[in-house]
């Protein structure tokens, strides 16, 4: 994902004002270590709607962990919000996980400042609990949220995609 593809992914994270600019930095890093090695440390699942990206999660293995997993971004281009891309990203990795593992534990975190409320919301509607609060971790009245989901799986498989595409995502 050299050049302009890797830009498409930065400028649609920073079209959605929920990032500064550090955290566009390491989102950057991140899609810089996908790109080196896709699947080895993240997952890249993106949505395109009429061949344009709309959306895109990463994922991958919790480090030291049997069979655990962060959802590390979720982010959905202004303009594509509200139309069911996000909790299809989020179905998608759930699927991709139950696929790969007999059983997983997903775990999200997130800021607790207010300007985040959709977003917890948002995990809640999609059956993540809320499973741990540390207060003012980011910085004065803005705590780390932690939310997790177990999901079953069937039959595990060895190899994960490292990039998987979506085609027309919206609901």
């Amino acid at each position: 994902m050299p050049g302009k593809a890797l830009k498409e992914y930065i400028d649609s994270a920073d079209s959605t004002g929920a990032f500064n600019k550090e955290e566009l930095h390491c989102l950057e890093e991140v899609l810089n270590d996908w790109h080196k090695d896709p699947g080895r440390d993240y997952i890249l699942l993106s949505c395109l709607e009429d061949g344009l990206l709309s959306g895109f999660l990463v994922y991958g293995k919790t480090p030291m962990t049997e069979h655990s997993y962060d959802l590390y971004w979720i982010v959905v281009s202004p303009d594509h919000q509200r139309k069911g891309i996000g909790r299809r990203l989020v179905k998608e990795m759930e699927e991709d996980i139950m696929r790969s593992s007999s059983r997983g534990i997903i775990r999200i975190e997130t800021s607790g400042r207010s300007a985040y409320d959709g977003q917890r919301r948002f995990y809640l509607s999609l059956g993540y609990r809320e499973s741990g609060r540390i207060q003012d971790f980011y910085s004065d009245g803005d705590d780390l949220v932690t939310y997790s989901k177990t999901v079953q799986g069937g039959k595990a498989r060895e190899d994960s995609p490292g990039h998987k595409e979506i085609s027309n995502c919206s609901e």
